[in-house]
C-alpha cells in the first residue's frame, strides 16, 4: 500500500474550483505537499460586515504531512491576497516562491502583518522534493505572470492559472509558445487550465488597446482625468500616466495600494514614469484641473477607498466637479456589483462624466477568450483537462470546448467542492474529498463569522433587533418589576406605545405559568423568543432579532 500510494498524485482544490477567487490548489504526492497560490475573494449580497473571504486550510493543518512551499503564479489579489491570513496557519517559517513582481507584491503584503516567511524570486525552475517545476512565462493583465509546469514520479501536470496570448504586451514580453509547445511534446498528463473566457469567441484584446482608449477619453476631458482600476494593474496605469504625460497633465496617484504596488513594479524596471510628471496629492492644489490626471484605488468602489471617498466628497486632497470624467477601467469582481454601481451613482450625482464597462472598451480582460483556451489545449495536447477559475458554467462551456477539439468528456474532470483528482500511472481519476467551510474575514476576526451570524446580520439589516429585558426573581422565577423594550430599526419606542404594551404582556403571559425555580435562563430566554415571533410577525409582518436578557433580582 505504502508503495501504491508514493506513487499516486493528488490535486485538492481548496479553491478556484466552479468559481473565479479564492486560488488555492494542494498537490501532494506521497507525504510531500506544495500549495499553487493562496488567493482570497469577497463578499457577496448578504454577508454583512464581511471584509473577505478565504480558502479553509484544515486539511493542510491536520494533514501532518511535508509541506515544502506555497509557489504563486501571480500577483493579483485572487492568488495572493489570502497570504496574511492563511500563513500563520501553515508551518513556520513556509517558504513562498513566484515571479520577481509576485513575490515583490506578495511580501510587501505580508510583512504589513508582521509576517517574517521567507520569499524567494525565481524565474525559471524550482525543485522541492518530488515536484520539478518550471516557471514558463505567460501573458496576463499583469506583468512577470508564470505557468507552472509540474513534473512529479506520478505524471506531469500543466498549471495553466490566469493568461491570454498576448504577442505585444506592454512590457515587451510576450508568452513563451516555445516552452509551452516542448512541454506538450514531452507530455502533459493533466492540464489545469483557466476558464473564465470561455464562453467569449476568439482572441482577446491586447493590453496596449487600452493606451489609445485613455487617449480617447482624456481629449473628452476639460477638467481632471481620473483613471481607476486593480490596484494590481500596472502596465494598464502606467500606460494612463504615459497618455497624461504626453498631454502635459501631472499625475498624482492616490490610495496607498495603487501607490504601493506601481512603486514596487517601478523599482523593479517593469514599469517607468516620464520626468517631471509625477507629483503627490498635498501638491494637487498647485494645479488648475485642466492640467491634472489622478490615478486612484478602488475601481471596485470599495468602502473608504480612494475613489469611494473622493466620490462621497470627503478626500482631503480632492473635490469632484462638473467636467471631470472618471474612466473605470476594470471589471465588476464577483460578489461587487452593488458597490461599483453605487460608486457610479454617486459620481452621476454631481454631475462627474463617467466611462465604464467593457461594451466601451474601456476594459481589456487579462482572461483568454476561447480562441486562446483553445490554442493552449492544441499546443500541449494533454491527456486529461481541469478546468479551474471560473463558475461551473465555464466549466461545462470548456468541457463542449474540449469535446469538439477531440478530447473525451470523461477526460475533462469537474470535481465538487474539496474534490480530489488523482493521477497515476499517467491516468486520472477522482479522488477524495475535503470538507471545506467558508471562511470569512470580519475586521480582525478570522473563521470566527458563519452562517448563524450572517443570518442575524441579514435580519437585524431588514428588520431591526428587538431587546426584551426582563427582571425575574432568582427564587421564584417569576417577573419583578416592569419589562424594558429597546428597539432599533424595528419600530420607533415612543411611537409605538401600544404595540410596546402588547409585547410587554405577552412576555409576562409566557413566564406566568412556569413553575418552579428555573436555574437555566437559556430556557426562559427561549421561551420569550418563541412567544415573540408569531406575534410581531402577525402585527407587523415583520420579523426583527428578538434578543431576550435575563435580569436576575
Amino acid at each position: 500500500m505504502k508503495n501504491l500510494i508514493s506513487k499516486t498524485l493528488r490535486i485538492i482544490p481548496l479553491g478556484g474550483n466552479g468559481e473565479v477567487t479564492k486560488n488555492m490548489y494542494v498537490y501532494e504526492y506521497g507525504n510531500d505537499q506544495i500549495v499553487v497560490d493562496c488567493g482570497m475573494g469577497f463578499p457577496k449580497a448578504g454577508m454583512l460586515g464581511v471584509d473577505i473571504l478565504i480558502p479553509d486550510v484544515e486539511y493542510l493543518e491536520k494533514s501532518r504531512k511535508n509541506l515544502r512551499a506555497i509557489v504563486l503564479t501571480h500577483g493579483h489579489e485572487d492568488h495572493i491576497g489570502g497570504l496574511p491570513y492563511i500563513l500563520p496557519r501553515l508551518p513556520k517559517n513556509l517558504p513562498v516562491y513566484g515571479s520577481t513582481l509576485t513575490t515583490a507584491l506578495a511580501e510587501t503584503k505580508v510583512r504589513e502583518y508582521g509576517l517574517t516567511n521567507p520569499f524567494h524570486a525565481v524565474e525559471d525552475k524550482l525543485n522541492l522534493g518530488p515536484f520539478n517545476i518550471d516557471l514558463i512565462h505567460i501573458t496576463h493583465s499583469i506583468p512577470n505572470c508564470k505557468h507552472l509546469l509540474i513534473k512529479t514520479p506520478a505524471g506531469t501536470v500543466y498549471h495553466g492559472a490566469d493568461f491570454k496570448f498576448d504577442l505585444n504586451p506592454p512590457d515587451g514580453k510576450p508568452p513563451a509558445l516555445q516552452a509551452i509547445a516542448q512541454a506538450g511534446i514531452n507530455g502533459v498528463d493533466l492540464l489545469v487550465s483557466d476558464c473564465l473566457g470561455v464562453e467569449r469567441p476568439g482572441f482577446t484584446a491586447p493590453e496596449r488597446d487600452i493606451e489609445a482608449i485613455f487617449e480617447q477619453e482624456l481629449q473628452k476631458t476639460k477638467g481632471k482625468f481620473i483613471v481607476t482600476a486593480i490596484s494590481s494593474s500596472v502596465s494598464r496605469l502606467g500606460m494612463a500616466i504615459n497618455v497624461a504625460a504626453r498631454h502635459g497633465r501631472k499625475v498624482a496617484i492616490l490610495g496607498r495600494s495603487v501607490d504601493r504596488n506601481m512603486s514596487l513594479a517601478a523599482k523593479l524596471g517593469f514599469i517607468s514614469f516620464p520626468k517631471n510628471t509625477m507629483i503627490n496629492s498635498h501638491q494637487i492644489k498647485n494645479f488648475k484641473d485642466s492640467q491634472l490626471a489622478l490615478i486612484v484605488a478602488g475601481s471596485q468602489g470599495q468602502e473608504g477607498s480612494a475613489m469611494q471617498r473622493a466620490a462621497a466628497g470627503e478626500h482631503k486632497n480632492v473635490q469632484l466637479k462638473p467636467g471631470d470624467r472618471v474612466v473605470i477601467s476594470s471589471d465588476i469582481i464577483p460578489g461587487g456589483e452593488s458597490n461599483v454601481h453605487g460608486l457610479i451613482n454617486s459620481l452621476a450625482k454631481k454631475d462627474i462624466d463617467v466611462a465604464y464597462g467593457s461594451s466601451e472598451q474601456l476594459h481589456v480582460s487579462g482572461h483568454g477568450h476561447r480562441g486562446e483556451l483553445e490554442l493552449l489545449v492544441r499546443l500541449l495536447n494533454p491527456k486529461n483537462i481541469f478546468p479551474v477559475g471560473g463558475e461551473v458554467r465555464h466549466q461545462k462551456a470548456y468541457r463542449r470546448m474540449a469535446v469538439n477539439l477531440g478530447l473525451s468528456s470523461q477526460s475533462i474532470f469537474i470535481p465538487n467542492d474539496g474534490q480530489s483528482l488523482v493521477l497515476s500511472k499517467n491516468q486520472v481519476r477522482y479522488g477524495d474529498t475535503v470538507e471545506l467551510k467558508n471562511i470569512y474575514v470580519d475586521g480582525l476576526g478570522i473563521g470566527d463569522v458563519g452562517k448563524v451570524v450572517l443570518r442575524d446580520r441579514q435580519v437585524m439589516s431588514q428588520d431591526g433587533i428587538l431587546v426584551v429585558i426582563v427582571p425575574i426573581r432568582h427564587d421564584t422565577s417569576k417577573v419583578s418589576g416592569d419589562i424594558e423594550i429597546v428597539s432599533r430599526g424595528f419600530v420607533y419606542v415612543k411611537e409605538s406605545k401600544e404595540l410596546i404594551d402588547e409585547i410587554k404582556a405577552k412576555v409576562k403571559q409566557a413566564l406566568k405559568d412556569q413553575q418552579g425555580i428555573v436555574t437555566d435562563w437559556s430556557f426562559l430566554r427561549q421561551k420569550i423568543s418563541l412567544s415573540l415571533e408569531k406575534f410581531i410577525y402577525f402585527k407587523t409582518e415583520r420579523s426583527p432579532l428578538i434578543l431576550p436578557v435575563i435580569v436576575e433580582v
